[in-house]
């Protein structure tokens, strides 16, 4: 697969071979006129039932607020090179390395049974085995020092701190999680230490999937959610290699909280499909989802300007979502101070233009223009430093000079890849995994991780 990567990212997309690389262009379906331009629309819900609590996706929301960082992790996502199927361990015995504390300088930890050691630059020096311990460690440069909870030193070490041959749930900072522990000195900051949660694949899945989409939602799009989460965590294997460990244990990957999220629907989801994960050509894709896209998903290319050709515009069927249609009103200084965040400013505010839109209808790029100037800005920065929902939207000033702006849009999230809401909503009309899945990832097959395995039960 080819990456065709707009200039202003090309530091974020460093390139992975010497010499030309081939673009492939697309052409993209325009929506219908009345999901592009009807974003006032009030539709009527057709999901009956108890809609779920938003708190599930907090974390999104969260990192509207902070502005340019959540849109280069955003961006960030599309960095990893994905190995090809054969390149993969078997995760039936090579763990996942999950970073669930990053830059610390004390942390608490409690298991069951287990051995501890400590790899130093000398050799490995075994701490002895404990039963029902607790522990408070504290960085030192380099290393740390151990200590029980009822205060005994157990010494000062150089090097990394393994649980080995543990039995039962490792409790974290007072998080529990399954299967063990590391904690090594931060490379980029030795007088820190990460708290690292070694856990097998389909254990871990058992956390995200809960995270990422409510439990209470049919049983398929549990499935669905399930094969798109474990797609991720296999092609971002090593991804933070050089933290020493795999992936984070937030949005900047995926969500996971460790036993106290695992869900008994959701459980069954990740049980149902083990080992099964969404390829193409050959090789786990980047299985990008979101909330809701207001009618109708995006191309990779038009948005972020990155060609997945899995991720194509299609109908979707979130009309349940409680962000299907979305307004918000900012005054001038309101929508300066999230320029201010993008290192910009155009004094006094009097016009704010989309100059390009997709044919789904989310901006690409808009222009502010002020008492001392205008820029041009991309509406996906834009986005987080303001707190919208989606770029899905139009804009009206109220007055002259404007007393306000008011933002009318769909949607929640990028629009790229699956939709949640959506996917929630095809299973309850009695679509399966499988077809949910084929909908929202174009030309997509869904894969054994194992060779001699096949899909079963999806």
């Amino acid at each position: 697969m080819n990456l065709r990567i707009p200039s202003s990212l090309q530091a974020l997309f460093p390139p992975q071979q010497q010499g030309p690389v081939a673009v492939r262009t697309i052409s993209t379906t325009a929506a219908p006129a009345e999901i592009r331009d009807q974003l006032r629309i009030n539709p009527q819900v057709r999901l009956q039932g108890p809609v779920p609590s938003v708190s599930v996706f907090a974390s999104q929301e969260i990192n509207q607020e902070i502005g340019q960082e959540s849109w280069l992790q955003e961006m960030q996502k599309l960095k990893q090179v994905a190995p090809s199927l054969a390149e993969l361990p078997d995760f039936g015995v090579t763990p996942l390395r999950i970073g669930v504390g990053i830059g610390l300088q004390n942390a608490s930890f409690s298991f069951e049974k287990g051995q501890l050691q400590v790899d130093t630059p000398q050799g490995t020096v075994s701490l002895g085995e404990f039963e029902n311990a607790r522990f408070q460690i504290s960085a030192l440069p380099g290393g740390f020092q151990l200590k029980t909870s009822e205060g005994k030193d157990l010494g000062s070490f150089e090097g990394v701190l393994r649980l080995e041959s543990s039995t039962g749930p490792v409790s974290l900072n007072g998080s529990r999680y399954r299967g063990s522990l590391e904690i090594r000195p931060h490379p980029e900051n030795p007088s820190r230490f990460n708290l690292i949660n070694t856990v097998m694949l389909e254990d871990y899945l058992l956390s995200v999937v809960p995270s990422e989409s409510p439990a209470s939602w049919p049983i398929e799009s549990l499935k669905a959610q399930a094969m798109a989460a474990r797609t991720y965590a296999v092609a971002n294997w090593r991804k933070r290699e050089a933290l020493g460990f795999d992936m984070n244990a937030d949005t900047s990957d995926q969500m996971y909280t460790g036993i106290q999220g695992e869900q008994p629907a959701s459980s069954e989801a990740v049980k149902a499909t083990q080992n099964q994960i969404i390829a193409f050509q050959g090789k786990p894709i980047t299985a990008l989802f979101f909330s809701s896209s207001g009618g109708y998903t995006d191309s990779s290319l038009e948005v972020w300007g990155v060609d997945l050709p899995y991720i194509q515009p299609v109908k979707d069927f979130d009309q349940a979502a409680p962000r299907y249609r979305w307004d918000k009103t900012m005054t001038p200084n309101q929508v300066q101070a999230a320029l201010t965040k993008l290192g910009l400013n155009v004094g006094t505010l009097h016009k704010i233009e989309a100059l390009e839109t997709t044919p789904q209808g989310r901006v690409k790029q808009i222009r502010f223009s002020g008492s001392t100037g205008s820029v041009d800005v991309d509406a996906n920065k834009f986005r987080f430093a303001a707190g919208l929902s989606s770029t899905r939207w139009t804009v009206a000033a109220d007055g002259q000079p404007p007393r306000s702006f008011r933002f009318d849009g769909g949607g929640w999230g990028h629009g790229l890849g699956m939709s949640q809401w959506g996917a929630r909503q095809m299973a309850a009309d009695g679509k399966n995994a499988a077809e949910i899945i084929h909908h929202y990832y174009t030309g997509v097959e869904i894969q054994a991780l194992k060779a001699e395995e096949t899909p079963s039960g999806i």
